[in-house]
């Protein structure tokens, strides 16, 4: 069985497209191939370490490959290739056969025997996710018997901070899936190491490892020249409950979660935002932050949302009082529990719509309480987006990328909001405005369209095409745009 690889030669380099999702290829290049074509039948190939197990070149007709044989029973694995510390994508073609009841278990792995594994266990009918010994991740998934089976990981640095871990499994008499099956996220990198292959034999039958192929990935954003992460705001995904908009997150390979009252609830029972947390752990999923949130006067109505904060790894609550004095709670619990705050804004009619007093709210108050900006509420109000940034100076947040369309009357002007980069904010220049400052937050996409928020999917494909057609490195030539691929977030607000 010979896995056709999609192999191109760019300046000489040879490139591989692996792990295909979403509106981009991450093509990469390869450091590591073996189809075990040249070793001589009975060997094991050069260049590999194993951990257990009778490992060994077989052949069937003009194909060969590496076989762990049924007996004896146990856990086996091989290293291979070379140790790394960078992203890297490993994928190989795998094949046995059930037995009765009794099925085998199989996977491939990345930096060592503590890094990451993806694992198919058959007899639990689960494709799991490993970090060392510890399954960290698992969905359900039904294994064909007999047929070669296709298996890709992937684990890359996300952030400064995250690394994501997804993987992929698909027979290979299908379509590669356009989707990531089961991805992780990460706040500690995994140790060096070189990728793997593991087999466990539970089925009294070989399994067989064929065209093991290792490509570097490299960091999100590296050689791009933007600091900042793309984001989606589920206002514009508002129909969805918490668990439709996980697994909407989840298909769409975002990465980080900012959470609203409409998914969830700072005051909820414990158990309820447990299993949340976890939920999203499962789906390689992080909250970033929460709001609009609700306040009070009350200063421990506000201490259960930093609370709230604080257990969930927020590190950022976006809010709009709607009384000035509870910036005198929020400032002291700011500093207790060094959480941010950021004021959002929406109408010019509301109490936060002109920045100028915004500005003056927090010209006085701790350096941790700033702003989220809406760009499109900026706009309708009559202002310039990326003017009102620079006069925020630094204290600017978050962002809530939106786009509006203005129609002037006599009356007052009524907005409709458009495809990002269509209306009236010159997003274009505001994301300018934004590399030229390094501005190092999230950009969380929003529409208050409700044709939109219906069909979400196209807004969100055509807002992603626009953002990154307008910070692509123009000095990276054709290459550059895959290097500005950002790491998208997912924005639960409203």
């Amino acid at each position: 069985m010979y896995f056709m690889k999609e192999v191109i030669r760019v300046f000489g380099v040879a490139v591989l497209s692996v792990g295909i999702s979403g509106s981009a290829r991450a093509w990469a290049e390869i450091v590591y191939e073996n189809d075990f074509q040249t070793v001589e039948i009975g060997e094991e190939s050069e260049g590999f370490l194993v951990l257990g197990g009778d490992f060994a070149v077989r052949a069937a007709g003009e194909n060969r490959f590496l076989e762990l044989p049924g007996a004896p029973l146990g856990n086996f694995g091989a290293l291979f290739g070379s140790n790394t510390k960078e992203g890297s994508c490993v994928s190989v073609s795998v094949q046995s056969e059930a037995r009765q009841r009794l099925a085998p278990a199989f996977g491939v792995g990345v930096n060592g025997l503590g890094g990451f594994r993806l694992m198919v266990s058959a007899n639990k009918r689960r494709l799991e996710l490993l970090r060392g010994d510890e399954v960290v991740a698992s969905v359900n998934h039904r294994w064909q018997s007999q047929g070669w089976t296709r298996m890709v990981l992937e684990a890359a640095p996300a952030s400064k901070a995250l690394w994501r871990v997804r993987g992929k499994v698909w027979s290979a008499d299908d379509t590669e899936p356009d989707t990531w099956m089961i991805t992780y996220a990460s706040d500690s990198a995994p140790p060096r190491g070189r990728p793997s292959i593991w087999g466990h034999p539970f089925s009294g039958r070989a399994i067989r490892f064929d065209d093991l192929v290792v490509a570097k990935v490299p960091a999100r954003g590296s050689g791009a020249k933007i600091p900042f992460e793309l984001g989606l705001q589920t206002w514009t995904v508002r129909n969805m409950s918490f668990d439709q908009a996980v697994a909407f997150a989840a298909k769409h390979q975002f990465k980080w979660l900012a959470m609203s009252r409409m998914h969830m609830d700072p005051r909820a029972p414990m158990d309820e935002t447990r299993r949340k947390k976890a939920a999203l752990e499962q789906n390689g999923l992080k909250a970033y932050t929460f709001g609009v949130a609700r306040t009070s006067l009350a200063h421990e109505y506000n201490r259960q949302l930093f609370e709230f904060a604080k257990f969930m790894g927020i590190r950022l609550i976006v809010v709009e009082p709607d009384d000035f004095k509870t910036f005198e709670s929020l400032e002291r619990l700011v500093k207790e529990y060094d959480i941010k705050v950021a004021i959002h804004n929406h109408g010019i009619r509301t109490l936060y719509g002109n920045p100028l007093v915004v500005r003056n709210v927090i010209k006085h108050l701790d350096p941790r309480i700033g702003v989220c900006l809406d760009t499109g509420w900026v706009t309708a109000a009559g202002f310039d987006a990326s003017k009102v940034f620079r006069e925020y100076d630094g204290r600017v947040f978050d962002v809530h990328l939106k786009d509006k369309r203005i129609e002037r009357t006599q009356g007052d002007d009524v907005y409709f909001d458009t495809h990002i980069g269509a209306g009236e904010g010159n997003l274009a220049r505001f994301l300018e405005t934004l590399k030229e400052a390094k501005f190092s937050g999230v950009l969380a996409l929003e529409t208050d369209h409700p044709e939109f928020a219906r069909v979400p999917g196209p807004f969100v494909t055509k807002a992603i095409e626009f953002f990154q057609s307008s910070t692509r490195d123009k000095s990276l030539g054709r290459w550059g745009a895959l290097a500005t691929v950002p790491s998208l977030a997912i924005v639960l607000s409203d």
